[in-house]
């Protein structure tokens, strides 16, 4: 968002005391431009609906939640459209990524100081431990028993509703979104792709972050707890695969059909 200068809703937005602004505006927070609300909550989905989100439709060029359905049912309507695409990482990746955020993530309001010494495995067998995040928020279910009928209703939304970009293919994955919502028009477009490909842009990596083996207990009871992603994650390659042979064949696509 910051080379390409596009206006994000998402929820850096309420940093700085933005959370207390009684009308929706463009702020500049560690040099990017956002919305002023937080689309990753409920309760700022509520807020920005409240202060009237779909009258400024036209400043907002993305919308980040993993509130599918309250973000499509509060910040969208019949007459001002938006179109789903998500960018999926490993199941895997993502869990051992996330627990190396979260133990340095001070700014987070779930912030908690008991995951600064844990080690992974701690983390894995903890109440902090999150499974099959993928699909419990793509159906709108973040607790309780889920199964393969979610599964199902997950792989539907993404066949149906949505554009799919894979962390592993980042750099061809942003070169489709960039031909779909036509950011490859912006004039530094080719720097932007070429700053991509050399890993020049900024990002929230931890330094600390530590390398897990696949074949480590760790890895493997992490794919068993997030089984139902892990099937999903196979389905959005078999779709990414499908997409680029459709609509993207001038990009380099990955076989993943056989």
């Amino acid at each position: 968002s910051l080379c390409l200068n596009l206006t994000v809703a998402a929820e850096v937005g309420i940093k700085e005391g933005h959370d207390q602004d009684q009308e929706l505006t463009q702020v500049i927070i560690d040099e990017r431009k956002y919305i002023n609300v937080d689309t990753t909550t409920e309760e700022g989905i509520e807020r920005a609906a409240r202060l009237g989100f779909l009258d400024i439709h036209e400043n907002v060029d993305i919308v980040i939640s993993p509130l599918i359905i309250p973000a499509a049912t509060n910040l969208f309507s019949d007459t001002k459209k938006g179109v789903m695409f998500s960018l999926l990482r490993h199941p895997v990746e993502r869990a051992i990524s996330l627990f190396y955020y979260l133990q340095r993530a001070t700014w987070e309001p779930t912030y908690t100081e008991q995951l600064v010494n844990m080690t992974l495995m701690e983390y894995i067998q903890s109440d902090f431990m999150e499974s099959n995040w993928m699909v419990r928020f793509l159906v709108g279910k973040p607790e309780g028993f889920i199964d393969e009928h979610e599964l199902e209703a997950a792989k539907q939304i993404l066949r149906e509703k949505c554009w799919i970009g894979l962390q592993s293919n980042l750099a061809d994955s942003i070169g489709r979104f960039g031909k779909l919502f036509q950011w490859n028009l912006n004039p530094k477009w080719d720097l932007c792709m070429e700053d991509l490909r050399a890993g020049k842009t900024r990002s929230n990596s931890n330094p600390m972050k530590k390398v897990v083996d696949p074949n480590s207990d760790e890895w493997l009871l992490l794919r068993q707890m997030n089984d139902l992603d892990m099937k999903l994650y196979h389905y959005a390659q078999h779709l990414y695969s499908n997409q680029g042979f459709l609509y993207f064949p001038e990009f380099q696509t990955p076989d993943f059909t056989t």
